[in-house]
């Protein structure tokens, strides 16, 4: 009987701790809405909290967050949380564990309105709460632009895992969000101790309306994607200052505008474009595939600036371009009398890299003209663009009232298709010995096809030289 005195005492002691945890329970939310409240310089409100001391749950419903001016940053119909209770009470900053945020909708503007996540450990200085693991639902996030419209990524769900670890580089998270358009996948993982990888995928993406949120994309190039969808699957590695892109961007049913108000409009049935490890900064790198299919272009009024500028800077030293195509293209050229019209165009341009990073490139090009016509051209590039080697080829074509069976000459050293052309139509004015006709293995250097017959004398069509007297045929 002398222990049960001890053991009452220790019951009476639970009894009367629970009490007062339970009976504290109700100060509890008011503590928590103070310490929430700083999170936002405006304020945060609160319809309901409701928090179980045992477990840590914490439940918050309709919240509100304002900025200083009153406007409304940030709201949610629902936020879950696990806050343990001896951070609750005590003064280092609060840490939310395995957060669950319902049809949020927040507001980004150009300059920073909230504090609400810490991406790191907390110090003294560090943020009043820290988030470690967040699920959003059902939510929508705004970011505004001073003088422009405001990009709203909507239906967004995001799992980010390890949130608090973000300041060392080791978290990983995945978002799905409805975006110009489509369903944009953004995922991001650490790939080194100090670089992070962020994955961008998206089918039949509004490219026009992307362009027109983020026009430095384009810059002052002088053309504007009027139409285009674009399937885009690129990686951003993140190191250090540097952000390199690699990946490839897929737009089809391209319509482009040039600046000069005369010019047609470019469009292409496809636009694909590939880059392997692309400094953004600093503009260099390695575009590894460019490819246009089906394209029309009217250049009978000019060339505009924009293509000057492409070929300009496909042409220098801060690009290293691997391949070039135009497949079934159609172009349209001035002529001496009518616009001329290359159907069926296709153009390669092959990097010789294996002979060095600024070799030039191996050319072919394929289009027809006129109702039977076809120009064939073969050759190498420099890689400036600004010298060829080579022979073009004129098969039933008629250049200004001439006709060319077949005709092979030197390809020029501009190897632009007015020069071509220009070449063609100056064997017809010229008609000396050295314009005739000549067959392209001739003008290539190369072995011709087929073969000579045999240099056997007697042999048909190749007599041989007469014997000399007293010597045997």
């Amino acid at each position: 009987m002398a222990g049960l005195p001890q053991a009452l005492k220790a019951l009476v002691a639970a009894v009367a701790f629970a009490a007062a945890l339970v009976g504290g329970a109700g100060a509890l939310p008011l503590l928590l809405e103070a310490r929430l409240a700083a999170l936002a310089p405006g304020g945060l409100a609160v319809a309901g909290i409701h928090y179980n001391p045992f477990s840590g749950r914490l439940t918050l419903r309709a919240v509100s967050a304002r900025d200083e001016a009153g406007r409304e940053i940030f709201r949610a119909d629902e936020v879950e949380a696990t806050a343990p209770l001896r951070e609750l009470l005590g003064a280092a900053p609060l840490t939310l564990q395995r957060v669950r945020v319902v049809a949020p909708r927040l507001v980004v503007a150009p300059a920073p309105a909230l504090t609400l996540i810490g991406l790191g450990a907390a110090g003294p200085a560090g943020p009043p709460v820290v988030i470690d693991g967040i699920v959003v639902s059902h939510g929508a996030l705004v970011l505004e632009e001073p003088g422009g419209r405001a990009l709203v990524a909507r239906d967004l769900t995001a799992r980010l895992d390890r949130l608090a670890a973000f300041g060392d580089g080791d978290a990983a998270f995945a978002v799905q969000t409805a975006l110009y358009g489509t369903n944009v996948w953004i995922t991001g993982q650490p790939v080194g101790r100090r670089a992070y990888a962020l994955r961008f995928r998206a089918d039949r993406l509004d490219a026009a309306a992307f362009l027109e949120d983020f026009p430095q994309a384009l810059g002052a190039a002088g053309v504007r994607l009027a139409e285009g969808r674009a399937d885009v699957d690129a990686t951003l590695v993140f190191a250090g200052s540097r952000v390199l892109a690699s990946g490839q961007v897929r737009i089809e049913r391209l319509v482009a505008r040039f600046a000069e108000p005369r010019s047609a409009p470019l469009t292409a049935a496809a636009l694909v474009l590939a880059v392997d490890r692309w400094d953004l900064a600093a503009g260099v790198g390695r575009i590894s595939r460019l490819e246009l299919q089906r394209p029309v272009l009217t250049l009978d009024r000019g060339t505009p600036a924009a293509i000057t500028s492409l070929v300009e800077w496909l042409a220098g030293p801060e690009v290293m371009l691997r391949r070039l195509r135009i497949v079934d293209g159609t172009m349209r050229l001035p002529g001496a009398e009518r616009p001329i019209t290359l159907r069926g165009l296709t153009l390669g341009l092959q990097s010789a890299a294996e002979t060095g990073p600024r070799a030039g490139f191996v050319l072919t090009a394929r289009a027809g003209l006129g109702p039977e016509g076809r120009l064939t051209l073969d050759g190498a590039l420099s890689r400036n663009f600004r010298r060829a080697e080579g022979a073009v080829r004129a098969i039933g074509v008629t250049l200004d009232g001439c006709g060319l069976e077949d005709m092979s000459v030197p390809l020029p050293v501009e190897a632009s298709p007015g020069a071509v052309l220009a070449a063609l139509a100056s064997v017809c004015k010229s008609g000396g010995p050295e314009m005739a006709p000549r067959p392209l293995s001739m003008v290539l250097g190369a072995p011709r096809w087929p073969p000579d017959p045999p240099n056997v004398r007697g042999a048909p069509g190749n007599p041989g030289r007469p014997s000399k007297p007293g010597h045997p045929s």
